[in-house]
């Protein structure tokens, strides 16, 4: 007696800006899903620095200039690529962080990303850390996409869902997506990954320099205010590290 293959999933990340962080963020998501016997069948990572990312498998492309840049890619380009059936799209700000709470009914739906707090329908997902079937990221491939700097995720979860549904695509409901993910606001339970940059000093607390060290200065001067609170609570000192590096920066601006 045959039995049915076991579904292929790959991971997917795009950075041309924070490459530390977006290595450290896929490493750990490898890590975490081989010690549960789920290895990714596909790893695509895309890059305008492939020595960065030494045994790893790169897919060059131009440094990112735009939002709407990286909208394009994720919804044209990772469709050329994708040849598992299912894809884990990731961030640096966004990746695998308990692996023991995958869900096989992960595997029936088509999307699935963390709840949006400030919508009551559609409201399912976040596209920072998010799982994407084969089916669905060939069907936003063949869409008319008219204003990429319409965030990608909010097009194919709230503009194109029921033009996606009539396609068969199935978005997972509020209770699963809750389980996958968490972007805002927290939860007082294990989910199978976050979204968020606000997680960030939590997440590496065990070395929070590692992660100050490795942030860009847009980041440092554009996000400080989401990420001190982080870093007060977990290290006091890397939180005023952050305030010295930012008020240096304000000062030659």
């Amino acid at each position: 007696m045959s039995t049915a293959a076991k579904p292929s999933i790959a991971v997917a990340i795009v950075d041309t800006d924070l490459h530390v962080l977006a290595r450290q963020a896929l490493l750990h998501s490898m890590r975490q899903m081989e010690l549960q016997g789920l290895p990714f069948s596909q790893v695509l990572i895309y890059s305008d620095k492939p020595e960065l990312w030494p045994g790893l498998p790169v897919i060059p492309v131009p440094t990112l200039r735009s939002i709407a840049e990286y909208n394009l890619l994720i919804t044209r380009e990772l469709a050329k690529h994708l040849s598992a059936d299912h894809v884990l799209v990731i961030q640096y700000d966004g990746f695998v962080l308990n692996a023991d709470q995958f869900s096989p009914h992960f595997l029936h739906y088509d999307y699935i990303g963390a709840p949006w707090p400030n919508y009551e329908v559609n409201e399912v997902g976040n596209g920072g850390f998010s799982w994407r079937s084969r089916r669905l990221v060939h069907a936003v491939a063949q869409l008319d996409y008219p204003d990429p700097t319409e965030a990608e995720d909010l097009y194919i979860c709230r503009t194109m869902r029921e033009t996606l549904e009539r396609a068969g695509c199935r978005f997972a409901p509020k209770a699963i997506a809750s389980h996958f993910s968490v972007e805002f606001p927290a939860v007082p339970y294990p989910t199978f990954g976050f979204h968020g940059i606000f997680h960030l000093p939590t997440v590496y607390r065990e070395m929070p320099d590692f992660l100050l060290d490795h942030l860009s200065d847009r980041i440092v001067k554009t996000r400080s205010g989401f990420l001190l609170p982080g870093f007060q609570s977990v290290s006091p000192a890397t939180a005023e590290k952050l305030q010295q590096r930012l008020a240096a920066l304000n000062a030659v601006s």
